[in-house]
């Protein structure tokens, strides 16, 4: 008596293995797709704690608050690389600017406007108003993070925002651990590691 073969059972096997090699497939396109739309960025900043960051295209006008981003500051300040902030204020809300420098989004104080960058030069705050639609209040708790509460920044527009930030993680064997740039490393010319 020789055992029997279900009917069915081979081609059950067959279709399972071609749904996993269809998702297999399918999480390598994503992940190619993925890692061409994205752009890996170096910090060139010490206000960080990560060498590097990804940039994941946005879909839409969808910024939230909290969303990191990478954004290209303005051409004037001359920094070859994007800066790395947070997105604190949108579309609608009310910019405030005390006497000692504090700035607030809707009465909420995000932190402290200084006088003068690092490198001397004086900065001058944000102009106090309501942030107009698409643009965006980004921000960085560090206290010399180059953000929107100076005019030099302001508010920024959709259109400079390169897309949403992820850290990407230490690979200290090929000497990539922790931020790259020191404030020590800068010294006096402030224009790759400006206040950021």
């Amino acid at each position: 008596m020789t055992a029997s073969r279900p009917i069915f059972g081979p081609r059950d096997g067959q279709a399972r293995r071609r749904r996993r090699i269809g998702l297999a497939v399918m999480a390598v396109l994503a992940a190619l797709w993925l890692g061409a739309a994205s752009r890996v960025h170096v910090n060139a900043s010490w206000s960080d704690e990560a060498w590097g960051y990804a940039a994941f295209p946005l879909f839409g006008d969808a910024l939230r608050i909290g969303d990191r981003v990478l954004f290209e500051p303005p051409a004037a300040l001359g920094s070859p690389v994007p800066y790395l902030k947070t997105v604190r204020g949108l579309p609608g809300m009310t910019v405030a600017v005390a006497e000692d420098g504090t700035v607030f989004l809707d009465g909420v104080a995000v932190g402290r406007a200084k006088t003068h960058a690092l490198d001397g030069r004086p900065l001058a705050t944000v102009a106090p108003g309501v942030i107009p639609p698409g643009r965006y209040f980004l921000h960085a708790d560090h206290p010399d993070s180059h953000d929107s509460r100076y005019a030099e920044i302001g508010l920024v527009r959709r259109a400079r925002i390169l897309g949403r930030a992820m850290a990407l993680p230490d690979l200290p064997w090929l000497g990539l651990k922790g931020p790259l740039v020191r404030p020590e490393d800068v010294g006096g010319d402030m224009s790759a590691g400006r206040q950021r």
